[in-house]
């Protein structure tokens, strides 16, 4: 984004004269004449007003600030740590390092006094961006060594510290978050080899046995080898009197780190997990450890070991949870994204899996597509996905199977799409061939349904079966298009469908009546949707926005820093979008039993706080800069 250093500053661009930029101070003395002419014509300079706030902990930049003239006291806590003085360069840390903290707070994320940047009387920095520094470090390696020094330690430091504060909310799991494998009894008069074969077909590696005094015991596999192989037992012997009795057990309620405690303390791999009184599962040390490690492991196992659609049922809720702690963590978005991204195709692929035959799984390619196929999914939103059937194949029960998989997803927490773009509309389930002659139709002859249905293929993603089969038809449709400047004029056209509000929030504040904003129609979708039409007009095979986004960078069908900026921008939206709901009020959130976080995409200015308003107010002035862009070069104005 744009940098605006602080609301007391005022910036310009271009200093020359007395203005200009002093390149006989290290490390700027070791560019070369051109690299000195790219970053005199990429500074920004900005004036700050005695006790002006230039920088402080919480504020994220996209610039180094260079003193120029005056002097910048750091502050931490009150005190004054240091003194920036002419040629002085400050910020590196927030530029690269920003771990985050609490805005308007005394202390930092790491427990130290809070660290900012004040005018000691009237200065002017000069401000160089992230893209120029960037650009310059890469073009000349010793002055990058030179101003990146170190960076590279902290960063990793800085990782570390954040993954050990996720996993310190991840030692706060309960134990019901965690795959319970289902208990299986067997009486004490049942054989060893009874017992073997249980656990052979409920594919489990223990039994639970009722022994004839009312009490329970356990019997594993280990013991069974140990039994039969090293001890030579009859596998006529009954299980009873070799099980082991007086049973490790944690109540479901429980942490999961006190399970792995009792487990060290014990030695074993398994306790007994209990409700009410009753036995509801087991706990494995793997599945534990699972959990620990990272939350999205255990979601894996789940949907794994799923032996029907109500299995994977749980494990879609349990996504819930993982995204409401990594946020808590301050993972970024794009990560949660990716991580979201997976194991709902995981789910779809185990569910497609469960409810096909082998024949149709081999014959066909399950895609999804929209937010889903661009991999920028994060909270259930409606489905957009389809299924792409081998040229000549058949399956009688199709119908059924594909109404059977919507019908599943919605019970998951995947609405209905309501332009009806799901498996059970047999117009989203057929041969290649007849997607072939649809997309053939979408470019010919365009509507606003073609449009739609276009754009959201374009977007698609295989899941299951044989991914050859989208590729077929994403091949086709590239090979459709031609130059011609109508159509993607037309394609383009509702990246402008809705009103971006700029000057938003001071007016809205001074009246106190702040109204709801939807952020994905006023930010997230022009941006998608212009990215994606540059991107079809370059017959590029990309999904993902971001990514989208670089490779038209590259190709130089946009400016490096307008892409940059559009790239953090959207970053910035999705997680205010996510913030929105995961950070609703008590009374607003969902309720936790089968809780979903549910995503109307409102965003209700008076409840984010300073940093997020201006941030949203920024990227609203960059999302109208870009569809101007859009519109220029389409020529939607025209």
């Amino acid at each position: 984004m744009p940098t605006a250093p602080s609301g007391q500053g005022t910036s310009g661009h271009g200093p020359s004269g007395p203005g200009a930029f002093d390149f006989g101070r290290p490390p700027f003395d070791r560019l070369t004449a051109d690299q000195r002419a790219m970053l005199a014509g990429a500074l920004d300079i900005a004036l700050y007003p005695r006790d002006a706030v230039v920088l402080c902990r919480e504020e994220p930049v996209d610039s180094l600030f260079v003193v120029l003239r005056g002097s910048v006291q750091e502050r931490r806590g009150g005190e004054v740590a240091a003194v920036h003085g002419p040629g002085d360069r400050f910020g590196l840390q927030a530029l690269y390092g920003r771990a985050g903290g609490k805005a308007g707070g005394d202390a930092d994320a790491e427990g130290t006094a809070a660290r900012r940047f004040v005018a000691a009387d009237e200065c002017v920095c000069h401000l160089i961006p992230r893209a120029a520094l960037e650009a310059l470090a890469a073009d000349n390696p010793e002055f990058g060594a030179a101003i990146l020094g170190g960076f590279a330690q902290r960063m990793r430091d800085l990782a570390v510290e954040r993954s050990h504060r996720e996993m310190a909310a991840l030692t706060m799991a309960r134990i019901r978050q965690a795959h319970l494998h289902p208990p299986l009894f067997v009486d004490a008069a049942a054989s060893l080899r009874e017992a073997a074969e249980a656990m052979k077909r409920n594919r489990a590696s223990s039994v639970l046995v009722r022994g004839g005094d009312g009490r329970t015991g356990i019997l594993t596999g280990t013991d069974l080898r140990d039994l039969v192989v090293l001890d030579g037992r009859p596998v006529s012997d009954p299980v009873g009197p070799l099980a082991r009795y007086g049973l490790l057990t944690l109540e479901r309620d429980d942490l999961l780190f006190n399970a792995l405690v009792l487990m060290t303390r014990h030695a074993v791999r398994r306790v007994v997990v209990t409700e009410n009184g009753a036995i509801v599962g087991l706990l494995g040390q793997s599945d534990l450890l699972a959990v620990l490690s990272n939350h999205s492991q255990v979601i894996g196992v789940q949907v794994e070991h799923a032996t029907d659609p109500a299995d994977l049922g749980r494990a879609s809720r349990s996504i819930v949870e993982l995204i409401r702690t990594l946020h808590a963590t301050g993972v970024k978005v794009a990560f949660i994204a990716d991580l979201v991204t997976e194991l709902n195709r995981r789910i779809f692929r185990k569910l497609f899996e469960l409810l096909a035959p082998p024949e149709l799984l081999a014959n066909s390619c399950l895609i999804v597509m929209g937010s889903e196929g661009r991999g920028e999914q994060l909270l259930k939103t409606d489905q957009d996905n389809g299924l792409i059937l081998r040229d000549g194949f058949t399956c009688a029960d199709l119908p059924a199977i594909a109404a059977e998989f919507t019908r599943h997803l919605v019970a998951f927490g995947y609405p209905p799409c309501p332009g009806n773009i799901m498996l059970s509309n047999p117009d989203w389930t057929r041969p290649l061939a007849g997607y072939k002659d649809a997309i053939f139709g979408w470019i010919h002859r365009p509507d606003e349904a073609a449009q739609m249905n276009l754009a959201i293929f374009y977007d698609a993603a295989p899941v299951a079966g044989d991914p050859a089969l989208l590729a077929d038809a994403k091949a086709y449709l590239l090979g459709r298009l031609q130059d011609n400047q109508m159509f993607f004029s037309q394609f383009a056209r509702p990246t402008l469908s809705f009103d971006t509000p700029s000057g938003l929030f001071a007016a809205l504040f001074e009246r106190r009546r702040a109204e709801p904003v939807d952020i994905k129609k006023a930010g997230i979708f022009p941006i998608v949707h212009g990215v994606r039409a540059l991107a079809l007009e370059k017959h590029r095979t990309e999904t993902n926005t971001v990514e989208r986004i670089q490779v038209l960078a590259e190709l130089g069908a946009l400016d490096r820093k307008m892409a940059a900026d559009l790239i953090e921008a959207f970053a910035i939206l999705s997680t205010i979008r996510l913030k929105a709901r995961v950070d609703l009020p008590d009374k607003e959130a969902p309720d936790e039993e089968g809780a979903e976080l549910a995503i109307d995409n409102l965003v209700h200015p008076d409840r984010l706080g300073k940093l997020d308003r201006d941030q949203f107010n920024d990227c609203l002035a960059l999302v109208k800069s870009f569809k101007e862009l859009i519109a220029h070069h389409f020529r939607l104005n025209h």
